[in-house]
């Protein structure tokens, strides 16, 4: 190993040692399944804005417009003893139950039934009708 890999290797050490002991200070349980939980919804936030999800038109659900994140962290924490989520059945069980529980709570909603469509988009909509 040369220099450059054994100084990043302890670095990374470091950095491993203080998350967990971070982790570990944090007042929920189980802490590790608090933290992944919330990572997959921070990254399904990220990933599901509105316009970006509209606009590619490679996904089925967006988050709802106008949410926050702050307000999904008081949904997250109000309901955390009911959600159940646990990683015994593996990272995509997981991931399932907390996209479930998104669109449940209307975090995550459905761009096929867009009730935010823009006057002109409808305009266009009620005109194809019309001429089937």
């Amino acid at each position: 190993m040369d220099l450059q890999d054994e100084t990043r290797m302890w670095d990374v050490y470091d950095r491993m040692q203080t998350m967990v002991a971070m982790l570990n200070d944090t007042p929920v349980f189980p802490s590790l399944v608090w933290l992944y939980a919330w990572d997959v919804v921070v990254d399904q936030f990220k990933n599901h804005q509105w316009e970006d999800v509209r606009n590619d038109g490679f996904e089925d659900y967006a988050i709802k417009q106008g949410l926050e994140l702050h307000e999904i962290w008081k949904m997250f924490w109000q309901e955390a003893d009911k959600n159940d989520f646990t990683l015994e059945y593996g990272v995509e069980n997981m991931l399932e139950h907390i996209t479930d529980w998104m669109i449940e709570r209307d975090i995550l909603v459905s761009l096929d039934n867009d009730m935010d469509l823009d006057e002109d988009e409808e305009d266009v909509i009620e005109s194809a009708k019309e001429e089937v």
